[in-house]
């Protein structure tokens, strides 16, 4: 199902024939955004009326395991997403699909197209082949360079973030956790795993790392709420600063939350 209703209406236009070729759509939420739009993908590259799980054809089981080959995810490789990226792309849907309707590209974090990359996928976007759709996601469409924006189709893709565990608790669970993982690193593993038994929802892990961010922050500021930050040094706080905020950003993709957590408490103990 397609949360998003802007997203939604993308189907319409598709079964109206009114698709354009490139959508960039801004969005609070960049995993449920590239759900959607991989859910849109098997619906417009359906050889029949499409239904979910009707398992007539492989098409949605490609898309799920990205596997399709007229189906490419991009992401930003480092800071930027690069020229040699979108070289790649524009070879590989050189050839016309011959299992789907399309070839479909994603780029994610498309603010983060440098000059090089941009001017690489331009004539791309301008001159586009009638079987080539392609889909930016942004989290700020104003960041976006104005020549890729300006010829897309901007779509708005919104969605309701509610905790399932309030505030006060969460609060509560990350500093029993800093507390321990700050002096015992290395049983970070075996705490991690405390953690992840109360079987947190996905904005729940998403606001626990928040709340990690504010403690380190403030710890960095000289406002010190828990002593056993004391004894860290500005490079250290630093340090786990860049790490969480790195931390958050991957929670924005459809990651292992378990390794996302074990990859924290290894990075401090480097």
């Amino acid at each position: 199902m397609i949360k998003n209703e802007n997203i939604r209406e993308l189907e319409k236009k598709f079964n109206e024939n009114k698709l354009s070729h490139v959508f960039l759509i801004e969005t609070n939420d960049f995993q449920e955004s590239l759900l959607d739009v991989l859910e849109l993908c098997k619906r417009i590259n359906c050889s029949s009326k499409y239904s979910e799980n009707c398992e007539k054809c492989n098409i949605c089981h490609l898309i799920d395991t990205q596997s399709l080959p007229s189906l490419k995810i991009i992401f930003p490789d480092g800071q930027f997403i690069r020229k040699e990226q979108m070289e790649e792309l524009k070879l590989t849907f050189s050839y016309v699909p011959y299992i789907t309707n399309y070839n479909i590209y994603i780029i994610n974090e498309a603010e983060k197209f440098n000059r090089e990359s941009a001017n690489t996928i331009l004539k791309f976007m301008e001159e586009p082949e009638k079987n080539i759709i392609g889909f930016l996601i942004t989290n700020n469409k104003e960041n976006v360079i104005n020549t890729i924006k300006s010829r897309c189709e901007i779509v708005k893709a919104s969605y309701i973030k509610e905790n399932t565990i309030k505030n006060e608790e969460l609060i509560s669970l990350v500093k029993d956790y800093l507390k321990k993982i700050e002096v015992e690193k290395n049983l970070g593993i075996v705490y991690n795993k405390i953690v992840l038994e109360k079987n947190l929802e996905k904005n729940d892990i998403i606001a626990f790392f928040h709340i990690l961010l504010d403690f380190y922050v403030e710890a960095l500021k000289g406002n010190n709420e828990l002593k056993e930050l004391d004894k860290l040094s500005q490079l250290e706080l630093i340090k786990r600063v860049d790490l969480v905020n790195q931390i958050i950003e991957r929670l924005n993709y459809n990651v292992n939350i378990n390794l996302l957590f074990d990859y924290f408490v290894l990075s401090l103990e480097e």
